[in-house]
């Protein structure tokens, strides 16, 4: 029998307190200095992956893809080539290559710490797309056709970048008890994972805050009432008995991210955030829901701050217990009954919603990554409709408000968004039909002229 949650009980809502004073931080230099860190067999080792002649997995190359493009456009106008060339302008740049066939859009985004690649879902295809070091995007090459090893093309409703950057982790919506693992140097589905048969996994997390850095091939497994530790090496049954906790009742959970130190944070559909220490023992924290299910969470390297993400804002939580002298964090050690944390709420203002001119749905928030700095998560991202919003983390905290943000807007709806990893400077932006790197500094603060919804054609 599963034991339930010491905390696992109803609360009132509580009123919003005032906002204890931080304790003094030394601001982190904004040490921004672009490292050159992959040596050049790194490079090579990349340009074959990504390179080399496609084999029967039907993996297309740059030189390829372009190849193609010229043969069947000789006899058209240069003109049109050179216009769908010329995507790129200054500090913003797009990648509008097409990794997709008939009414497919792109839908999933897994930006890459390695080889300066991200990954983008399109249907049954996966575009890879290269930043520059003038932190631009662009596309080059493309896994044509997502199956798994029985040869069965699927959709990937969920994507993961596992072990080094060297494979992905997919899951197909028709089938939650299964993961799949491609394999990037092959392009191809090579292990299939049957996790369990009686649990459906929803949400997929890596063991801790940058495990996609490390050869770590175990995962975090989320089911609608258990979190559980996912080894892929077990047979029958991956899930690792010692690292599972369930509930009696259905908890819905939703969404998982784990710390530096792999304290795990979960949201769940009734609003409830919980925090454990560990894998495999009862939640230290439960904070109660305040309305609106989670949608997706993040959480600071630290584990100090979380980021919980509703559909019309963001719940910011300080998981620092009040007057505790090793400063520990609600992770470690449940709060006081009276103490719990008042999340602070991220969110528009209404007159900028109605200059917007569509009801609010915000991506998953995410914290800028930074592995080399512990704590010096800086700037949070998301996007609603066509526009990409920021929020700076030291400003909210410091002045108390949720509704100082910078935004921009395209010319077609944002299905997700990112930082390049290891900075906050520029962000991933991926459209129905294309990939976009936009810098931070191009995000501005909301007037009229900014929200109004434009057509496309009279968008930069």
């Amino acid at each position: 029998m599963w034991a339930s949650d010491e905390e696992d009980e109803e609360y009132e809502e509580e009123e919003e307190v005032e906002e204890e004073d931080d304790e003094e931080e030394d601001e982190d230099e904004d040490e921004e200095s672009d490292k050159e860190e992959d040596e050049e067999s790194d490079e090579d080792e990349i340009d074959k992956i990504f390179n080399r002649a496609p084999g029967s997995q039907g993996v297309k190359t740059s030189r390829e893809v372009e190849t193609e493009s010229e043969s069947e456009s000789e006899s058209e106008s240069e003109s049109e080539s050179e216009d769908e060339s010329e995507g790129e302008s200054g500090a913003e740049s797009g990648a509008g290559a097409d990794t997709g066939s008939g009414a497919a859009k792109n839908s999933k985004l897994a930006v890459g710490y390695k080889h300066g690649r991200s990954f983008v879902v399109r249907g049954s295809r996966i575009g890879v797309f290269r930043h520059t070091d003038g932190d631009e995007i662009v596309f080059d090459t493309s896994i044509n056709h997502v199956d798994d090893t029985r040869g069965r093309e699927f959709t990937p409703s969920t994507m993961m970048l596992h072990e080094q950057d060297s494979a992905l982790v997919l899951q197909d919506a028709q089938r939650p008890n299964e993961l799949f693992k491609m394999d990037l140097e092959y392009g191809k589905v090579v292990e299939e994972w049957r996790v369990h048969e009686d649990v459906p996994t929803v949400a997929v997390a890596p063991t801790t805050k940058y495990a996609q850095m490390t050869g770590d091939r175990t995962l975090v497994g989320l089911s609608h009432n258990m979190l559980y530790r996912i080894d892929p090496r077990l047979r029958d049954n991956m899930i690792v008995q010692d690292q599972q906790q369930a509930y009696v009742t259905k908890s819905h959970f939703t969404t998982a991210a784990a710390t530096e130190s792999g304290a795990v944070a979960v949201g769940s559909a009734k609003g409830e955030i919980r925090l454990f220490d560990r894998l495999g023992v009862r939640a230290k924290t439960v904070l109660p829901a305040l309305g609106e299910p989670i949608l997706g969470i993040d959480v600071t390297s630290d584990g100090r701050y979380v980021v919980a993400t509703c559909k019309t804002y963001l719940l910011l939580v300080d998981t620092k217990l009040p007057d505790d002298a090793n400063g520990r964090t609600g992770f470690m050690k449940a709060f006081p009954q009276a103490q719990k944390p008042a999340p602070k709420r991220l969110q528009l203002k209404p007159e900028h919603v109605v200059y917007m001119g569509a009801p609010i749905s915000f991506t998953p928030a995410k914290f800028n990554q930074a592995p080399d700095a512990q704590g010096s998560e800086k700037t949070i991202v998301t996007s609603t409709g066509p526009f990409v919003v920021t929020w700076n983390l030291r400003r909210v905290l410091g002045t108390g408000r949720g509704d100082a943000y910078h935004i921009k807007q395209y010319q077609d709806t944002v299905v997700a968004d990112n930082f390049r990893f290891g900075q906050d400077r520029s962000i991933v932006v991926t459209l129905p039909n294309d990939v976009l790197s936009v810098k931070r500094s191009q995000l501005a603060k909301p007037t009229r002229e900014s929200l109004m919804i434009r057509s496309s054609g009279s968008l930069l």
